[in-house]
């Protein structure tokens, strides 16, 4: 076989076994009806490593299945074999490869794309935080003691435009805006402030980025891409748990959420139909809106329960899925 043909059959396995995979594990997820979003992000990130740790050890520990004996005998399916098929003169394989790998390159590019271009402004000069300002930040120090996180300095900004965010791998940090402080009352603040503490709890800030070389590894794979999403989502589902935990007040982080969520959305720059995904501008803001809309739905439905057995069950599914795509190529 052709280093070329070999490398696309490669890429072809990753693509369809974490396909697979991805439905599977939410077949799973819906079947059982998980709504802790620990366990949520537990299960998926099977799908997730599948090909990650999965495929490369199947392929290192058994090259036999790229042969042509184990694609004649016990293989349940050859994706190679599409190239038999041709449409218009291009072979079904090569034409399900591209389509494929041009889908996740689209994805990955449109959470890129932004970073990089964010990456490049200046970073806003911090301001002395006014009196109001001043009162929220001093609850900072309690709330991360009740979490259990060292509590990490406040970044006050001096402007109108809501902003209220955790960053930072080894130096965390809150950022919060005078139009932050000013859109959402004190319980919403308070709320909003144990809910950037718990992602900092969590270090996702740290897995975010973890999670983006992986992404820019699997840039072909857009079921990958879709699920890394996904639990981003759950990290997100996580994090407002907590906050209500520490809160005790769902309905303020609801609250905080709209508030914060219109706000933004309001003072967001329209994308010119005339650039490359501006047509997609309208969509993506619809899902925004629906992802914040299932949040809130979920905090004022109280906290979720935790299914029992849970490592059994990511045990069994992860064998399922290995010995069922072990013979898939």
């Amino acid at each position: 076989m052709e280093p070329s043909a070999k490398w696309a059959e490669i890429a072809a396995q990753a693509i369809f076994h974490t396909l697979v995979a991805s439905l599977f594990v939410e077949a799973l997820v819906r079947s059982w009806r998980v709504a802790e979003p620990r366990q949520r992000m537990a299960l998926r990130l099977v799908a997730l490593g599948y090909p990650l740790v999965v495929v490369p050890s199947l392929l290192s520990l058994f090259p036999f299945r790229l042969e042509e004996p184990f694609h004649d005998g016990l293989a349940l399916l050859v994706a190679r074999r599409w190239a038999e098929v041709r449409v218009l003169g291009v072979g079904l394989f090569q034409a399900w490869l591209a389509t494929f790998a041009a889908l996740g390159a689209l994805l990955f590019l449109m959470d890129l794309l932004p970073l990089v271009r964010g990456g490049r402004k200046p970073r806003p000069e911090p301001a002395a935080p006014d009196a109001v300002a001043a009162e929220v930040i001093a609850e900072v120090p309690a709330l991360a003691a009740v979490i259990r996180v060292p509590c990490p300095p406040v970044v006050f900004l001096d402007r109108d435009q809501p902003v209220l965010f955790c960053t930072g791998v080894r130096r965390h940090a809150i950022v919060i805006s005078r139009g932050a402080v000013r859109l959402l009352d004190r319980e919403e603040l308070r709320a909003a402030l144990a809910h950037e503490l718990s992602h900092l709890a969590s270090h996702d800030p740290a897995t975010s980025w973890v999670v983006m070389a992986a992404r820019a590894l699997m840039w072909f794979n857009p079921a990958f891409q879709v699920l890394s999403r996904a639990i981003a989502r759950d990290a997100e589902w996580l994090a407002d748990e907590r906050a209500a935990a520490v809160c005790g007040d769902r309905l303020a982080l609801a609250s905080g959420l709209i508030k914060l969520h219109r706000a933004t959305a309001a003072g967001a720059v329209s994308v010119r139909r005339t650039l490359p995904l501006g047509a997609l501008a309208e969509p993506l803001a619809r899902v925004r809106s629906l992802d914040v809309e299932v949040r809130c739905r979920r905090l004022l439905e109280g906290p979720p329960r935790a299914l029992p057995f849970l490592r059994a069950r990511v045990a069994v599914a992860a064998a399922s899925l290995t010995a069922m795509l072990f013979f898939v190529v």
